[in-house]
């Protein structure tokens, strides 16, 4: 004789409830986050692993390079891409309680966009903002999903007052914030009650805490997993005045391998182009191996003097490259001598990803480089600058994280938004 349906279902319940207790999510409970930087303040430009934490901007960009509404639900432009309207989403609140909207917004807006292009207006009307400049703005959208063109306020009580899932309840520069879920977060409450973030911080014993390459290896708690993200960290040579001739020859001896198998466990990415392949689709086009005989070749036709090679101080990870850089240098007749500060004849340099598309970023570098063209061809405008020497891309690096074993979700929510940290879906054993 078969069960009914009823006595079925409560059996099923009664044998899949401690399973389902340990899986589903919980509300409360705080967690704890250490990271390595010592931020001085909360910015959103410069703190940016903590930017989607309290602040959120008009456009995030997916995880295909597409943009999305975020605090704008929709947006329209002329022709010309010299204005844009944006109409905003409504019922929601900063953490104080001001109401957002078009005025309240405009102010950090308009100081974020002039930064980017100069003379530029932001008109105010109800949940509308329009943007306008003489000139065109074809990357408005990706520029509007970067956390420096966040959408947030400031007041004497408060340091950083935004609209995302959690609010500051303490500011302690270089040392600690503290924040709090907020209960009126327009997309939902999150799980966690709050969420404790040490700063300057290399202990391993928090429940989420940052991994940063270093020549010195952290010894990690039993249990704890390492998650890394896409990579989101290009390393690279930056010359200028040197002749051209010897920067190729350089670039031909560097060997990446043993960087990325010893220098980063294996968790980097050797990079011969300036994008890596997640984002721009065709940095394979740009592998090359080492040819140390064609770079002695090459050298040959020069009178060579000494060189120097900068890399940023206090930096053990940039110190570990540019002494492998020296020495793949030497093999090939360069004498090439590490010193840290900036005043090398060649620089070793960090620069990390703001954003998943592919043409912010690109450009990012390209300003970084004083290169104003913006070829419509993104591999050919990468092939020009590698061609001519000016940069000698090294490694791509990830952001490294260590989760204790009560911390659940993590990996679906840091596919969210803009690179830092997704907390909101997250939730803790207690």
């Amino acid at each position: 004789m078969k069960r009914p349906y009823w006595a079925l279902l409560a059996l099923s319940s009664f044998v899949i409830s401690p399973l389902a207790s340990a899986t589903r999510p919980r509300y409360g409970g705080t967690l704890t986050v250490d990271l390595t930087p010592a931020w001085t303040t909360l910015e959103p430009s410069e703190s940016e692993a903590l930017t989607p934490l309290v602040v959120e901007t008009l456009v995030r960009i997916n995880e295909r390079g597409e943009p999305e509404p975020d605090l704008a639900v929709n947006w329209q432009h002329d022709a010309d891409r010299k204005r844009w309207r944006f109409s905003l989403r409504s019922k929601v609140t900063f953490h104080d309680g001001e109401p957002f909207n078009a005025t309240t917004a405009a102010p950090a807006l308009l100081a974020a966009l002039k930064k980017r292009y100069g003379e530029v207006k932001v008109t105010a009307g109800g949940q509308t903002i329009v943007i306008q400049s003489e000139r065109a703005m074809p990357d408005l959208l990706s520029e509007l999903s970067l956390s420096r063109s966040a959408v947030f306020r400031k007041t004497e009580q408060s340091a950083l007052i935004g609209t995302g899932p959690f609010r500051v309840t303490k500011w302690e520069p270089g040392r600690r914030v503290s924040l709090a879920t907020f209960d009126d977060y327009w997309n939902g409450r999150p799980y966690l009650d709050s969420v404790i973030v040490n700063l300057g911080s290399t202990r391993t014993n928090a429940d989420v805490f940052d991994t940063p390459f270093a020549s010195a290896r952290r010894i990690l708690p039993e249990r704890t997993r390492v998650w890394s993200s896409a990579t989101r960290e290009l390393i690279a040579l930056k010359a200028a005045n040197i002749h051209p001739l010897l920067l190729r020859a350089l670039a031909l001896c560097i060997d990446r391998g043993p960087m990325v198998s010893v220098l980063t466990q294996r968790r980097g990415e050797a990079a011969f182009g300036l994008l890596p392949q997640w984002l721009s689709g065709y940095a394979f086009l740009f592998a090359a191996t080492p040819d140390v005989a064609r770079a002695r070749q090459m050298l040959s036709q020069l009178t060579l003097s000494p060189l120097t090679l900068s890399y940023p101080a206090n930096d053990s990870f940039a110190r570990s490259v540019a002494e492998r850089v020296a020495l793949n240098a030497r093999d090939a007749g360069i004498n090439l001598q590490p010193v840290q500060g900036v005043n090398g004849n060649v620089h070793l340099v960090r620069w990390p990803l703001e954003s998943r598309d592919a043409a912010s970023g690109l450009a990012r570098l390209f300003a970084t480089l004083g290169i104003s063209e913006r070829p419509e061809s993104l591999y050919d405008a990468e092939r020009t600058v590698l061609d001519e020497g000016r940069v000698i891309p090294l490694l791509y690096l990830p952001a490294v994280y260590g989760i204790s074993p009560r911390v659940h979700g993590w990996d679906a929510a840091q596919k969210q938004g803009p690179f830092g940290l997704h907390l909101e879906n997250i939730w803790v054993e207690p």
